[in-house]
């Protein structure tokens, strides 16, 4: 008779929290409490990260290193980085890495960091690249880069919550087509404070400024939130001030009329946004197939196809400035906007194709508006923001109880929607003690 074998399934590792400190860590140490602290992220990117663990970095600390995370969490267990101690924010700075932070797993989170050092601490693209699915940023501050976070087209489900994003204004292309010839003319690129390749990601409650830049092309370019061959995402509840434009649609079509974008780009959400700044030419822009007519040439980064525009405050004084822009024969199909506030010098609206039920319930002013038609139950006066409390809403403004629809629950100020007996269009309700 042969003696059976027993065998124990293999069990998971235990999660564990690991501490870095770069000033007093010693990468000899375990990094398993603070005393005995690891002091590179080197030897951080080489840990046995489970579902679960945690990853500490010493406030104060600095790191001229990439974070690297590979391994992934659970929706139950994430793996958290996140920062102790006491004092600022820990940095990591530039390398000559492309992302200073590179987030490869799924189920991450990430706390309370700091991530570039304006024009001296850069990497040499993003921040944050995130290319795993289901992570979540919350709480950084994030600068000097040509992407603050940049959301890889295979990375699904990311949120970026309740995060700083100042002056990520270097171009990642800007040459000069005077001298290096017309194929360069349309070419220029950067400046993003989250470039969104991507789809599903919800993208809120942060405090997004100066994503601008001098181009060769444009003048100046950059945005808040560029979107790029990326799908249903949602981005609401944000303040932008002084960012180029705001958002930027586009997908990539070849000239024969071939997607080079599978999945399409479509259904990309933007609402309760406060976008403002002397600097800001651009609220929202997006396109259509075609660069001016059925049949005329094809639009290289359309069509973008049912993109919602509502409950938005925009004002924006420059002299170029234009609130919504949906060109290259854009229709219905392609925007729906409603219940938006919109100040914007030269141009409140561009979308010629754009008419009746896809235009409705906005106050509009600007020295031009161009839509297809007068849209419904729009009125085209100043929208009577408060110039001491942007972009709130002074008594007499048409945009108090002109919205129809609650489309979520609180207003950029974390006021109930409809709590002052109405729903009003833009981001901000009025206060129910004005009324």
């Amino acid at each position: 008779m042969t003696a059976s074998v027993l065998s124990t399934p293999a069990v998971a590792a235990a999660p564990a929290t690991y501490y870095v400190d770069s000033v007093s860590g010693n990468d000899a140490n375990q990094g398993t409490s603070e005393a005995t602290a690891w002091r590179t992220l080197s030897k951080a990117n080489a840990a046995n990260l489970s579902a679960g663990s945690k990853l500490l970095l010493r406030r104060g600390g600095t790191w001229a290193e990439q974070l690297l995370i590979t391994e992934s969490g659970t929706q139950a267990a994430p793996i958290v980085v996140e920062a102790y101690g006491t004092g600022a924010k820990p940095v990591i700075k530039g390398t000559d890495e492309v992302a200073c932070v590179l987030l490869s797993g799924d189920h991450l989170e990430v706390y309370d960091l700091q991530v570039g050092v304006e024009g001296a601490g850069r990497c040499e693209w993003s921040g944050f690249s995130v290319e795993g699915d289901h992570n979540f940023l919350n709480r950084n501050y994030i600068t000097g880069a040509s992407a603050g976070v940049f959301i890889d087209e295979d990375a699904d489900y990311t949120s970026i919550n309740n995060n700083e994003f100042v002056n990520n204004n270097v171009m990642s292309v800007n040459t000069d087509a005077s001298e290096m010839g017309e194929e360069y003319s349309n070419d220029d690129s950067g400046a993003f404070a989250i470039l969104v390749h991507g789809d599903d990601s919800e993208i809120s409650w942060n405090d997004i400024r100066g994503s601008i830049a001098p181009s060769f092309d444009y003048v100046f370019d950059g945005a808040a939130v560029e979107i790029f061959k990326g799908s249903r995402n949602r981005v609401h509840h944000n303040i932008s001030v002084d960012n180029d434009t705001f958002t930027e649609l586009g997908t990539l079509t070849s000239p024969n009329g071939q997607t080079q974008d599978p999945d399409g780009t479509a259904d990309n959400v933007f609402e309760y946004n406060a976008i403002y700044g002397d600097r800001t030419r651009g609220g929202m822009v997006t396109r259509g197939p075609y660069k001016e007519e059925a049949g005329s040439p094809i639009e290289p980064n359309g069509p973008v196809l049912r993109t919602v525009f509502r409950n938005n405050s925009i004002y924006l004084t420059h002299e170029d400035a234009e609130g919504v822009v949906c060109d290259a024969t854009c229709t219905n199909q392609h925007l729906t906007m409603t219940q938006n506030a919109i100040y914007a010098k030269k141009k409140s609206v561009y979308a010629p194709g754009v008419t009746g039920a896809a235009n409705t319930y906005n106050v509009l002013e600007g020295d031009q508006y161009q839509a297809g038609d007068d849209g419904v139950g729009n009125f085209f006066e100043d929208p009577r923001f408060d110039p001491a409390n942007p972009l709130r809403l002074l008594a007499g403004s048409k945009a108090i109880g002109l919205g129809k629809v609650a489309y979520g629950q609180i207003d950029l100020n974390g006021v109930a929607i409809g709590s002052g007996g109405g729903i009003e269009a833009g981001a901000y309700e009025y206060a129910a003690a004005q009324r």
